[in-house]
């Protein structure tokens, strides 16, 4: 078989090469769940599948919300603002419990937008960060700067394809809604 193309990933020459492949990996995943995702119906988008349970809402403040946390709060030691939206929400929910607020009815568009601006404001941070191995204490924890890109390469293709799957479960119950749970 002869391959007809190629598919790569374009690191950023302008950072140092291990955060530059880390972050174009990232913006590729992006793109591949936000593609597998599509455009949920608002209704899909809050929809929760047990009571206090992810939604797709939830977990787009929640990404947006750990993006920020972790590199401009935890690295960089700036003060988020506690009343965006996806600071606010995060702050409400317990992934471990789990217990995951019902996410405000809004259309998907301005989950993305919000998404969309922190991340803009992160990979700037990353952008202007010369030294992926420096490190970074907080309390009694430390992490290099790679590793904490690294995580978030990680935690957003975790919940990037949590979202795709309830989207699609979302539609296979209102396809057959006699076995759809009960929304909070």
């Amino acid at each position: 078989m002869k391959r007809t193309d190629l598919e790569d990933i374009e690191p950023d020459p302008a950072l140092p090469l291990d955060l530059g492949i880390l972050l174009a990996t990232w913006k590729d995943g992006i793109r591949e769940w936000r593609d597998n995702l599509g455009s949920p119906p608002p209704e899909a988008v809050t929809w929760q599948i047990y009571p206090e349970g992810p939604s797709i809402g939830g977990i787009l403040l929640h990404l947006a919300s750990c993006d920020q946390f972790w590199l401009q709060e935890f690295a960089e030691k700036a003060t988020l603002d506690r009343t965006d939206p996806a600071i606010a929400y995060d702050l409400a929910m317990d992934q471990y419990i789990p217990r995951w607020p019902s996410p405000p009815a809004e259309p998907i568009e301005w989950y993305f937008d919000i998404l969309d601006r922190a991340r803009a404001g992160v990979f700037e941070t990353i952008s202007q960060h010369p030294d992926s191995l420096s490190e970074h204490p907080n309390g009694d924890y430390a992490s290099t700067y790679r590793w904490i890109v690294a995580h978030l390469v990680q935690h957003d293709s975790y919940h990037g394809g949590q979202a795709v799957l309830l989207h699609e479960t979302w539609k296979k119950f209102q396809a057959t809604p006699e076995h759809a749970p009960a929304s909070p």
